[in-house]
């Protein structure tokens, strides 16, 4: 049996070069993928007392390259670890897009966020970083605009681990309740949103709680609990989370709507048989008064719809004042 050949120099210094290569190959793509991205920073080194300013390339788990000048051709290779700060300045496109997140412009917002999610990549691993921040913020986007498949699609890829406010690991949690609500889950959105009661959440969380807790009750026709639940959903957060407001308010006169004793107050308004101040007529009152306040407060330039419109005329006369009642009340 013939021994095998040792391999020439030639073959070993291949080999040496495809291993090079293959070793290579996620560095440099890595690089080039990072070509052209600088991020505006404040750097602390730890046991120093003054800050650098620098322009992050590229970070990874446990690494930072950096340069000193934002126009400086050479960089700086660090560990994570020799940092006591990384602070990275906040983009102007990301205040900008936040601004237009805030003024309710979502689909034009969203489209915004996952340009700045792909621009940040290079620094997806730092904490609270723009990358995953405008990662987080697109699915707030579909939230809102309730394309709750989506939002269940990219919540399986989005790393949640670079967020450190509790807030927005909660509301990770809560998109689990938006996914119960898409697939009708009714059962399962109650449970959820029960285990929220005794918490203590900040007001935009609770409407959300509330909001489809409401729902979950509607379904199973515990019409005075859900009212009691989209009341709550109105007015948690002061109205700030304006369309979550708009959406309980709807969902409250369409309940009262329903609800037969205010059909029957209905039927019997302005005529003889109408007894003011019974239980029937003041719900009609109250349904009366929320499609007022939806209208002035609420609909975001959208009217009620046709169903619900008519609730607009059930309002409390009030008393009308004589004038020489006036007159007594004015101070001699």
């Amino acid at each position: 049996m013939k021994k095998p050949r040792p391999a020439s120099n030639t073959q070993i210094l291949l080999k040496m070069k495809t291993l090079l290569f293959s070793l290579l190959i996620p560095v440099l793509t890595h690089s080039a993928f990072a070509q052209g991205f600088q991020a505006d920073s404040i750097l602390l080194k730890k046991g120093e007392s003054k800050p650098i300013r620098a322009w992050i390339l590229l970070t990874t788990k446990n690494e930072i390259r950096y340069k000193t000048t934002e126009v400086a051709t050479d960089f700086v290779d660090a560990k994570i670890s020799d940092f006591s700060t990384i602070y990275v300045q906040e983009p102007n496109a990301f205040a900008a897009t936040l601004d237009l997140y805030e003024a309710r412009n979502f689909q034009e917002a969203k489209a915004k966020f996952i340009e700045i999610k792909e621009k940040f990549k290079p620094i997806a691993t730092l904490p609270n970083n723009f990358h995953t921040m405008a990662a987080f913020y697109e699915m707030e986007c579909m939230r809102n605009l309730g394309e709750y498949d989506k939002l269940a699609e990219a919540l399986k890829s989005f790393n949640k681990e670079p967020l450190i406010q509790e807030q927005h690991l909660r509301q990770l949690e809560l998109y689990v309740m938006w996914d119960a609500v898409s697939a009708g889950a009714w059962d399962r959105v109650l449970s959820i949103a029960s285990e929220r009661d005794e918490e203590s959440l900040p007001g935009f969380q609770r409407v959300q709680v509330a909001y489809c807790k409401g729902l979950a009750l509607e379904q199973s026709n515990q019409l005075a609990d859900a009212l009691i639940q989209y009341s709550i959903a109105m007015t948690a957060d002061s109205g700030a989370s304006q369309v979550i407001a708009q959406q309980a308010a709807l969902k409250a006169l369409g309940v009262y709507l329903k609800d037969p004793m205010v059909q029957d107050a209905m039927k019997k308004w302005g005529k003889e048989d109408e007894v003011k101040n019974s239980s029937s007529y003041n719900r009609l009152i109250a349904a009366g008064s929320l499609a007022q306040f939806y209208q002035k407060y609420l609909s975001l330039g959208e009217a009620l719809p046709t169903d619900l419109n008519k609730l607009l005329q059930y309002k409390e006369e009030k008393p009308e004042v004589s004038k020489e009642t006036e007159e007594t009340k004015k101070p001699k």
